[in-house]
């Protein structure tokens, strides 16, 4: 019985006594162009569909430079009720993105009647800001 008590005894105070390790930390991945289009691109879809507490154009301004705000505000002045984001009077249903150049990146959209359109986005070297959004490319008859 002695020795059972010594045992649990000496158990706690190696529990109590020994340093913890922190975990490692997670590193996180490395940032790219399609990374941060993906990662703007689904938080504007997001305040767009109301599922966050942000607006559209709040997630534009915390993340997009102020010329290319102005130039999306134009676009939308010129093209009644489209989404200068979405190049589109709709919210996309999904989404994917590929890297076409070091700056160049092409998000398709893909509607909830399934059809599709491509917008490219245009960022900056090295700190992978949004520097344009462009119109899909022009169809081949």
């Amino acid at each position: 019985m002695n020795r059972r008590f010594r045992i649990i005894a000496l158990t706690a105070l190696l529990a109590v006594s020994l340093p913890v390790s922190a975990a490692p930390a997670a590193q996180a991945p490395p940032r790219t162009p399609a990374g941060e289009v993906d990662a703007f691109f689904e938080e504007y879809r997001l305040a767009a569909l109301g599922e966050i507490e942000e607006y559209p154009r709040e997630i534009r301004a915390k993340t997009l430079p102020p010329p290319l705000n102005a130039e999306l505000d134009r676009w939308s002045a010129t093209h009644q009720g489209a989404d200068p984001v979405f190049r589109a009077k709709n919210i996309p249903r999904t989404w994917s993105v590929r890297t076409l150049t070091p700056t160049t990146v092409a998000l398709t959209e893909t509607w909830y009647d399934g059809g599709s359109q491509e917008v490219r986005f245009t960022l900056r070297q090295p700190t992978l800001t949004i520097t344009a959004i462009n119109d899909p490319p022009p169809t081949r008859g």
